[in-house]
């Protein structure tokens, strides 16, 4: 359970780090590349994450869905970039006006049950980190190494552990 919005602020701020990680790696060239008919494009990715994070944010803070969850047309890939940047500065502003104690106030989720606002933030986070592994492999189908999620590759950290031992 989320104790202020401050905290939840700085939690997303390192998921969003991360997202970055895989961001930084999308080049021009495989930004508007789909691995099959209807799949996510990088860059569709990217806009959709700035999307998503209007949409959960306008959720919490204004009770209302947007469609914000649509990535719209294709930009280039510096577009894209800023598109992502703008929205997570707007949106964590906004998010940073509403009081703590709005966390356990419920709303209505997409299906009409109840949830408390705590829990659609979780799922926001939940969403960004579905979508950056979408992104991950689109860079590793392309045959870009996708960023590893703490700077270390499995057997790396097989290695340490054992250096470590029990």
């Amino acid at each position: 359970m989320l104790a202020s919005v401050a905290d939840f602020v700085r939690y997303f701020d390192g998921i969003r780090r991360r997202t970055w990680a895989a961001v930084d790696r999308v080049t021009q060239g495989i930004l508007e590349w789909r691995p099959w008919p209807g799949a996510l494009s990088c860059g569709a990715i990217i806009r959709h994450l700035a999307g998503a994070e209007r949409f959960f944010v306008t959720k919490v803070v204004e009770g209302r869905w947007t469609d914000a969850l649509d990535p719209g047309p294709n930009l280039d890939l510096a577009a894209s970039r800023a598109l992502l940047v703008r929205a997570h500065e707007d949106e964590t502003a906004r998010l940073q006006t509403m009081p703590d104690a709005r966390l356990h106030e419920h709303v209505k989720d997409l299906a009409g049950f109840d949830v408390s606002v705590w829990r659609l933030l979780m799922a926001m986070a939940e969403h960004e980190i579905h979508h950056r592994s979408q992104l991950s492999s689109r860079l590793s189908a392309a045959g870009i190494d996708a960023p590893q999620l703490f700077g270390y590759r499995m057997e790396e950290v097989i290695a340490r552990a054992r250096a470590v031992g029990p």
